[in-house]
């Protein structure tokens, strides 16, 4: 069986750096075997129902702006797999699950390539790129996570988002501010003691949007504890950059 994966992919400039996160997340990947493909999901793509993007999709989207521009000229090979994609589908529908082909989704979004160039220096698997339902409530989403977890024995799952995400407050300043470092404990207590009813629930803490002022980044974090079979969660990756970004990862079933 592969393990579920929730990554932190921070800012798109991460893969220019020599910053510790890469590293972790580099060693996390060359730990765990290759999986026959990999099933995704982004904070950058939210649909208002359940998509899987086109098997015909094999283009990047430098989907930012204001980096370097060396990293508008990165390029990173990505496929997805049509009967791997119909297979997924087909499978999901047998559940009650909804999901259909999004025709209008061109390429993939860079917390897709990003986090899978973090990991790999060339990729050649398939990567079927699922969206969020904005509709999902959190019960929904470990739902729909748990539905995947048919498909693990062959695919290893990412969920890629962000434990904190205020950009609007992130500065160089190497302090780190207290409601992100506190919500971020929280999070690791959470996750690796299998506290559920707190996540669900987690838009009541105090300090959620501090850290989320709008909740897309947060998310995938749902689907992953869902599919995870062993709920307790570890985490490989605990960098805090720019004063509030949490780079905190988990992988689940290792």
């Amino acid at each position: 069986m592969n393990p579920t994966l929730f990554i932190s992919h921070g800012a798109p400039n991460i893969i220019l750096s020599d910053i510790k996160s890469k590293k972790n997340i580099r060693k996390l990947a060359l730990d765990i075997k290759i999986p026959k493909y990999i099933i995704i999901f982004s904070a950058h793509y939210l649909t208002n129902d359940l998509k899987i993007i086109s098997p015909k999709v094999n283009k990047i989207m430098y989907d930012f702006y204001g980096f370097e521009d060396e990293l508008y000229k990165v390029q990173y090979e990505v496929n997805s797999d049509e009967n791997l994609t119909l297979n997924l589908i087909d499978k999901l529908k047998k559940q009650n699950i909804d999901i259909s082909i999004d025709e209008n989704r061109k390429s993939y979004d860079h917390g897709v390539w990003n986090v899978l160039a973090l990991m790999y220096d060339k990729l050649s698997i398939p990567v079927l790129q699922i969206s969020i339902p904005k509709s999902f409530s959190p019960k929904e989403l470990m739902d729909l996570g748990e539905k995947l977890q048919i498909f693990k024995d062959e695919a290893l799952i990412i969920c890629s988002g962000g434990i904190t995400h205020n950009l609007a407050d992130m500065s160089m300043d190497l302090r780190i501010k207290d409601y992100a470092k506190k919500f971020n404990n929280d999070i690791v207590d959470i996750i690796e003691n299998e506290r559920e009813d707190d996540l669900i629930k987690i838009e009541k803490n105090i300090n959620f949007y501090k850290n989320h002022p709008t909740n897309e980044h947060f998310l995938p974090l749902f689907i992953a504890y869902g599919s995870a079979i062993n709920k307790k969660g570890k985490s490989f990756n605990s960098e805090m950059l720019y004063s509030n970004i949490s780079m905190q990862s988990f992988i689940f079933d290792k």
